[in-house]
């Protein structure tokens, strides 16, 4: 799907590794797409197939081409040997796409297809606003399994320093933090910073 000139996936992040994960046990350097279709009882013309090759290629979990191979991206999020890090390679993977991390930041919690059309500049059908809420949770949860360590915080730091004259008694909960950046933004924004 193409939102404000921006290719994005048709599927989520964790919906991708579970369509590349058969790959693991073929043994093939490289697979053919009609053979890996043929693999998952799918038709390699068919558009469930297509629209999922295509969205693990746009998450850079698969090469380019016919034939294609697991990227090392793909290799570690699909090898349960891995799991120790995954957490934190899912949420780098999810920051591919900056749009979408701007509706994950700017969206409610749970988001109605209402506010995907407020915040969107084009007319989407519901099909691909339905499509792009699953993304945007999805990344959401990505997010939420990933503890930031001190050397990512520097950023934040820096920020809580711009806003030091706005004080705001916030709950440590996600949703008050959020609630609490929206309202320094609003400020922010009436006088004109």
């Amino acid at each position: 799907m193409i939102i404000n000139k921006t290719k994005i996936p048709d599927f989520t992040l964790t919906e991708s590794i579970k369509f590349i994960k058969p790959m693991l046990s073929i043994n093939l350097n490289l697979i053919k797409k009609d053979y890996f279709a043929r693999t998952l009882g799918l038709s390699d013309t068919g558009g469930a197939f297509n629209l999922r090759l295509s969205s693990s290629r746009l998450w850079g979990l698969i090469t380019t081409g016919n034939p294609f191979q697991l990227t090392s991206l793909g290799k570690n999020l699909t090898d349960s040997s891995y799991l120790s890090n995954i957490s934190k390679e899912l949420y780098s993977t999810s920051k591919t796409f900056p749009l979408l991390n701007r509706f994950a930041r700017d969206l409610p919690s749970n988001p109605t297809l209402d506010d995907f059309t407020n915040i969107l500049d084009q007319k989407i059908e519901k099909k691909t606003l339905r499509r792009l809420r699953n993304l945007i949770l999805n990344i959401r949860l990505h997010r939420s399994n990933v503890s930031i360590e001190n050397k990512d915080l520097i950023d934040y730091k820096d920020l809580k320093l711009q806003l030091s004259g706005v004080n705001l008694e916030v709950e440590e909960s996600k949703e008050s933090i959020m609630a609490a950046i929206k309202l320094l933004e609003a400020r922010l924004d009436l006088y004109g910073i």
